[in-house]
């Protein structure tokens, strides 16, 4: 500038020159002052927009974080998969084990049932061989002697030879029976030693799916932790971005911009008139024939900018919360923070309750002063955008205002 004023100091003394020399000196004079303008608003413009490629790196890292995150999620699945078929497959086993425990315990108490059945039936047997002995001492005469009649001679040998086979049939049967027991017994003992084997196994394979596991859970939070690191050095790096342009553009009350911001639903028709631009009554705008953005907001409505703007940052808990004076009462409700007059912090969800439907906008960055710098969209109820890129953000005083810290 001040090579433009010496400039014109030396043209007042050069006048008598002619016109035509005037004309020839006007053109660099212009140039210089077109530079500096354009030095004023271009050069610093993109100082502002070096954020820009910082930021686009970081999106990237996130992306590709995210990929590997995906891809850890669906191996963890396959371990949780196969840990949970194990598991099934060892509580099965188990039960098993349980049931032939059981069935071995029973039939230990039929072989020793039988066991003592049998040491009955000797004792009968031994008590009647000793009473045959002592009988074999009477002579078959005396014998005959002693009965009443040959009938009854016959009877008694009769009775002794059945008595002695009837017993020796249980003692018979007894022993078979014991033997078959023993034999199930054996087959059931080793039933249990192959199934606890099976367990021992299958728990081994649990408790390495389950380390997989672990470690891949640890993965996952590692590259958690960078996404959200890096999230908030992207949330940082635009709030360096908004104070920038701030200070380059100031704060004013500029036209808004359709599908400003990085919104993606900006072209959005109004249902009533099929038009982008112009009011839109209701704020019924659509795109491809639906009302509602994924957040169940309308479209080009303050709610449903404020939504994408905080799903943008990894938040969540801001689906279906209303109309815009609703959010306050229905955030708490959900156990999010909220403050009123105070507390902002860059990222939330700012509230102006007033009027019928109220108004939200997204916190860009808060002033050393304690003013905060807002972007929405329907400011003015014509679907479009405000905010600090462009200079037309609002710099606003927290007090009146209901601050919701998602």
């Amino acid at each position: 500038m001040l090579k433009v004023l010496t400039y014109n100091k030396n043209m007042k003394q050069k006048q008598q020159k002619g016109k035509a020399w005037q004309r020839l000196r006007i053109v660099p004079v212009l140039t210089v002052i077109s530079l500096l303008v354009i030095g004023s608003t271009i050069i610093p413009q993109v100082a502002a927009d070096r954020f820009d490629e910082e930021i686009r790196k970081l999106q990237q890292q996130n992306a590709a974080n995210q990929g590997a995150l995906s891809d850890l999620q669906g191996q963890a699945a396959s371990y949780q998969e196969v840990v949970n078929l194990l598991r099934a497959q060892i509580v099965q086993l188990e039960a098993d084990i349980r049931a032939n425990v059981q069935k071995q315990a029973e039939l230990q108490a039929k072989i020793e049932e039988g066991q003592r059945e049998l040491d009955r039936q000797r004792q009968v047997l031994g008590a009647d061989i000793k009473a045959m002995y002592v009988d074999g001492d009477i002579s078959t005469i005396e014998m005959l002697a002693s009965s009443r009649n040959l009938s009854d001679f016959v009877d008694k040998e009769s009775y002794r030879n059945a008595v002695q086979n009837k017993i020796q049939e249980t003692l018979k049967r007894i022993t078979k029976l014991q033997n078959e027991l023993k034999q199930q017994k054996i087959v059931v003992d080793r039933m249990i030693l192959d199934q606890q084997g099976q367990q021992q196994t299958l728990d081994a394979r649990k408790r390495e799916q389950a380390q997989l596991l672990a470690y891949n859970q640890q993965q996952q939070a590692s590259y958690n932790s960078q996404i959200k690191d890096n999230n908030k050095k992207i949330s940082d790096l635009k709030r360096q971005q908004v104070l920038e342009n701030l200070r380059l553009f100031g704060g004013g009350t500029q036209p808004g911009i359709p599908g400003g911001g990085g919104y993606p639903w900006g072209n959005a028709y109004c249902v009533h008139t099929g038009r982008v631009s112009g009011d839109c009554w209701n704020y019924d705008w659509y795109f491809h024939g639906s009302a509602w953005d994924p957040w169940g907001y309308g479209f080009r409505n303050c709610t449903s900018w404020v939504a994408y703007k905080l799903a943008a940052d990894g938040k969540a808990g801001f689906s279906q919360l209303g109309n815009a004076n609703q959010w306050p009462g229905r955030a708490q409700a959900r156990g999010i923070p909220v403050s009123t007059g105070g507390g902002a912090r860059s990222g939330d969800a700012v509230v102006n309750p007033r009027g019928f439907y109220g108004h939200v906008m997204y916190v860009e960055a808060v002033l050393s002063d304690g003013r905060v710098v807002v972007s929405d969209y329907n400011r003015a109820g014509d679907g479009l955008y405000r905010g600090p890129d462009g200079g037309n953000a609002s710099v606003l005083s927290q007090s009146g205002l209901v601050f919701i810290h998602f």
